[in-house]
């Protein structure tokens, strides 16, 4: 099993729509995919069509809070198209989940824990994907501690990028206190638009800055209004279309 965390402290660069369409293009290949949601706004929990207000709702909040069992907190084959493709919602109340988690000894490790403790369950995934909000807060510092890669997302806006050197500064320090290793393992550039010079010149001011350039992926997602719709449609771009530019740059990617 291979764990993904998608991140950066800017909101808006696409982290969701990321998150969306790896998900989807690894379980079109074959693999079986779980998506946990991190991002109290629930955003790739919408796009499941799961209602976070429903009677009985569970999900990423009772993980941390009461271990719940994952059989339990795992909701399957939500996508008819995509039926190894499963998630384990969010919603607000995450919110109040990273207050109660600041005081406990040991915080940063309770997801990491909880993924070893239920090893047999999690073990029948090839790839778990986490999205996650622009912060580095208690839940989101779970979930970089937890995984084995963390890609890092920016479009083409140097207060996107600020988000990103943001980012590695405080994880460095976080992982350093931790004693672990850092796990950035690329750099993804969103919403580039070949028609545009600031495309072009951002692309080329990232490969050689010295915080992006040992990271950038080769491979750019381009500006294409299909994966916009994907997230209409709740359905990764894979199944919803094929043929566009998006797709391709996603499983060039991948």
């Amino acid at each position: 099993m291979k764990s993904l965390a998608i991140g950066t402290l800017k909101g808006g660069v696409g982290k969701t729509i990321t998150t969306f369409s790896i998900a989807g293009i690894l379980a079109e290949q074959g693999n079986k995919v779980l998506i946990i949601d991190a991002d109290p706004q629930a955003n790739i929990t919408s796009d499941f069509r799961i209602d976070e207000t429903q009677k009985g709702f569970v999900g990423l909040a009772e993980v941390l809070e009461e271990e719940i069992n994952p059989a339990k907190v795992v909701k399957q084959g939500v996508i008819e198209a995509s039926p190894s493709l499963d998630i384990i919602p969010s919603c607000v109340l995450l919110t109040g989940t990273e207050m109660r988690l600041v005081g406990l000894a040991g915080r940063e490790l309770i997801l990491k824990n909880y993924l070893k403790k239920n090893k047999d369950f999690f073990n029948q995934y090839d790839y778990i994907v986490f999205d996650t909000n622009p912060s580095m807060g208690i839940i989101n510092q779970n979930v970089f501690v937890a995984v084995d890669s963390i890609v890092l997302v920016s479009d083409i806006n140097m207060n996107s990028f600020k988000g990103t050197e943001l980012f590695i500064a405080l994880w460095d320090d976080i992982a350093e206190r931790l004693g672990i290793d850092n796990k950035i393992k690329g750099f993804l550039i969103n919403n580039f638009d070949n028609r545009i010079k600031l495309s072009k010149e951002f692309l080329e001011f990232c490969q050689n800055n010295e915080t992006t350039k040992g990271i950038i992926f080769d491979n750019y997602i381009v500006s294409n209004v299909t994966l916009k719709e994907s997230e209409l449609n709740n359905r990764p771009i894979n199944i919803l279309d094929k043929e566009s530019s998006g797709y391709n740059c996603y499983k060039n990617l991948i």
